[in-house]
């Protein structure tokens, strides 16, 4: 037997499933707004013909913090040879915002310590570290809980899988990835290995606290990098980021019967 009460609760419940509904496809089509957007900006992004959300792979999300903020990590298709990646953040606003994360071909928005830029690479005019500060402020995560700090840390650790890496990790340093890519000049190894020592040297000497900041690395085996990262001992509620990241990888051309 319907009674009012049944009724208003049936109303009820139905309401909140289209209400539900409808936040989810709106936060979708944000997402795919923000992708869309980051990949117009950066013609070095390959872009799908349709939906971006559907030619990105989706590799990983992590939700971290009392805020609730989302981090998702997007790649391109596996047939891509210079394998292209995105990073969204989500706030608990569902704002979005949407970081490249560029192949070490494009050194100029790495700024490799101990490097040079490759002559016909097109420049992307900015860095990993100067998107990710306006991420932050873009989507207002400074405050005194720390979650811009936290939120970074965790895109390195969760969301990247890198691992904080001490100047006793001497193999983790010295170790050198092989990258066959035609479309690069390729490079001497021995030069490579001499990379890979002035690298070493040159993290090993500010690993260590000191006063008034100290430096930490984290290994980032997939991408062939190593973050280096400033930590200030702040006063402020602002997370000031300040990186020195440097290239693992080494390109030669295999040649194959």
């Amino acid at each position: 037997m319907n009674t009012p009460e049944n009724t208003n609760l049936f109303s009820l419940l139905l309401f909140l499933i289209v209400f539900s509904g409808c936040r989810q496809q709106a936060g979708n089509f944000d997402v795919e707004k923000t992708i869309a957007d980051v990949t117009s900006k950066f013609p070095q992004l390959p872009k799908g013909t349709s939906r971006q959300t559907e030619y990105y792979k989706l590799i990983r999300t992590v939700i971290t913090g009392e805020k609730n903020v989302q981090l998702q990590l997007w790649s391109t298709p596996p047939d891509i040879k210079d394998t292209q990646q995105i990073i969204t953040i989500t706030n608990s606003q569902g704002q979005h915002y949407a970081i490249p994360f560029f192949s070490n071909t494009y050194r100029d928005y790495w700024n490799f310590q101990s490097d040079s830029l490759l002559p016909d690479i097109s420049k992307t005019n900015t860095t990993f570290e100067n998107e990710f500060v306006t991420a932050l402020n873009v989507l207002n995560l400074h405050d005194t809980l720390r979650t811009g700090e936290m939120v970074f840390y965790e895109t390195l650790i969760s969301l990247l899988n890198c691992r904080q890496v001490s100047a006793n990790d001497s193999l983790a340093f010295l170790g050198m990835s092989w990258a066959n890519n035609y479309d690069l000049p390729p490079e001497d190894s021995d030069s490579c290995r001499a990379r890979s020592i002035r690298n070493f040297e040159a993290i090993k000497k500010e690993i260590y606290p000191n006063s008034p900041f100290y430096y930490t690395a984290f290994l980032d085996a997939q991408n062939n990098g190593i973050y280096q990262i400033k930590i200030k001992r702040r006063q402020s509620k602002n997370f000031d980021l300040a990186m020195k990241i440097y290239r693992q990888d080494c390109i030669i051309h295999i040649l194959t019967m």
